[in-house]
């Protein structure tokens, strides 16, 4: 009798659970996972093992949990999941959410420092987003963009994305992500000395910051101390900085109030913030409070110390020359945009070429029966003729805008050359902005000289380039902290190293300026 009502009992319960079926929870967890990706995660972790979700479960499965972790601000490097999903989506033909999956791979290539893979994969989910219309997606994926050259100082095409990504913040109603985009395209313009497009977006910003919170209310108060520091107004900056560290810790505002504390004389608490910043996530951050930290070891007479720091250094130099590919990123999107627009052309040639033998044809069959048909043919064949000559005159004009994009870097090449003189000429070391700029337009110039001084450290391409613009030793030694004498002994090393030559700096500076 007591089994027979365990058995009962037991049916009752199995039959009251009523559990969703994999379809169902997948379901509720797409329709939440931009919204609110933390509840996602929480939903789908427990499922991790779920032996019994078909092929078209696993997928969207992988997908959604990789996707809630990432706008949930948590990085994994296993790549099991996402991969599946990409596969299962690009074999079924599904365009939406393979440019999901292929995000979201990225994301995972670029933290494991696939770089070239990741880029390549985050501008064919861009090319397949194009016609989609799902604003909260697009958002996230062209603030991954923005942000992806924003590591790589390719600031022209970080502004083009993070103005995408506050086009499609809007689209979506959200006010954090708008003010999280506004706070991006503020910083942005703060990196390139631009004070009154700083204060625009920060005052776009401000009718939404008061209901943010975390790293977007943090870095909004950061934007505004800025400003007020580009004003002079050091102390209402330093309240807003404090005020921000409450928030959340962000490395901008450390390196503000660093800058601060050594307007005031403070230099101890400057030397803390700069101990704090060498472990930030920023290359150009992490080196400037090195050498800052140095400096100040070095007037402590702390020699033990600087010598310590000096050696972090250099691996931070080594770490960033073995990973440094912001050029290879920028080309390899801008190779990729020009070949979809090539392909968009190519197709549109090759139809216009069919229509034209398709007329042909008709017309030749045609011609046997009727005259009159045959002139009407013809007429139709002069107007896709015309259309095709209209095809050519475009490939034209775009030509000629790539004619002027590299009058453009050339330009610019010469503005950073004059800062650099003016630097040297005030006997001040030159930054590590102008270094990258003069790097970046000399090597889209002549490719065959970025190749020639791939072996070279960061310092001594510096060297060659500013050698090759006709800079005099000692204004060299003075961007690089360095002696005349010996940028004379590095010239004499560098023909030999680059060129298998022995000679003297003058036989070096022009074989250098002799490169193509």
């Amino acid at each position: 009798m007591r089994s027979l009502t365990f058995l009962i009992l037991s049916f009752l319960i199995v039959g009251c659970s009523s559990e969703q079926s994999h379809n169902e929870f997948l379901i509720e967890a797409e329709q939440m996972v931009f919204e609110r990706p933390d509840s996602v995660v929480r939903l789908l972790a427990p499922r991790w093992y779920d032996t019994k979700m078909n092929e078209a479960d696993q997928a969207l499965y992988g997908l959604l949990y990789t996707e809630a972790l990432h706008r949930s601000g948590l990085y994994t490097e296993a790549d099991s999941l996402i991969l599946f999903s990409r596969k299962y989506y690009k074999d079924k033909g599904d365009q939406e959410h393979l440019s999901r999956a292929l995000l979201h791979h990225a994301i995972i290539l670029y933290k494991q420092k696939q770089t070239h893979e990741a880029v390549l994969s985050m501008k064919q989910a861009e090319y397949l987003a194009k016609d989609m219309d799902q604003p909260a997606f697009k958002w996230y994926l062209y603030s991954v963009l923005g942000d992806v050259n924003d590591n790589v100082s390719n600031y022209t095409q970080t502004l083009r994305y993070y103005k995408q990504a506050l086009a499609e913040a809007r689209k979506s109603k959200n006010e954090a992500w708008v003010v999280q985009t506004l706070n991006n395209i503020a910083t942005t313009f703060d990196l390139l000395g631009q004070s009154d497009s700083l204060k625009h977006y920060t005052d776009m910003a401000q009718p939404f910051a008061p209901k943010t919170d975390g790293e977007i209310r943090a870095t909004y108060l950061v934007n505004k101390a800025s400003y007020l520091m580009s004003l002079g107004k050091c102390q209402e900056a330093k309240q807003l900085l404090n005020e921000s560290m409450r928030y959340t810790p962000i490395d901008r505002a450390s390196k503000l109030l660093a800058d601060i504390y050594v307007k005031e004389g403070d230099i101890e608490s400057a030397a803390q913030q700069w101990y704090r910043l060498t472990n930030s996530f920023s290359p150009d951050v992490s080196i400037q409070s090195y050498r800052l930290l140095i400096q100040y070891l070095n007037r402590k007479g702390d020699r033990e110390g600087a010598l310590e720091y000096s050696q972090r250094l250099n691996e931070v130099y080594q770490k960033l020359y073995e990973r440094s590919d912001a050029a290879g990123i920028i080309d390899m999107q801008a190779q990729f945009d020009e070949q979809q627009k090539e392909r968009s052309q190519y197709r549109t040639v090759i139809a216009l070429l069919a229509a034209i033998i398709l007329l042909a044809i008709v017309a030749t069959v045609i011609f046997r029966y009727s005259r009159r048909r045959i002139d009407l043919l013809n007429t139709r064949f002069v107007e896709s003729q015309q259309k095709y000559n209209l095809t050519r005159s475009e490939l034209t004009k775009m030509r000629h805008q790539k004619e002027r994009e590299m009058k453009e870097n050339s330009q610019q090449l010469k503005e950073v050359i004059s800062r650099l003189h003016a630097t040297a000429n005030k006997g001040r070391v030159a930054n590590d902005e102008d270094i990258n700029s003069l790097a970046q337009f000399s090597y889209a110039l002549s490719p065959e000289l970025q190749v020639l001084l791939s072996v070279l450290n960061t310092r001594e391409q510096a060297i060659c380039l500013l050698i090759r613009y006709n800079f005099l030793p000692t204004e060299i030694a003075s961007l690089t902290i360095s002696t005349p004498q010996t940028i004379t002994n590095t010239r004499v090393r560098l023909l030999k190293k680059l060129f298998g030559q022995t000679g003297g700096a003058k036989d070096f500076d022009a074989a250098i300026k002799a490169v193509n």
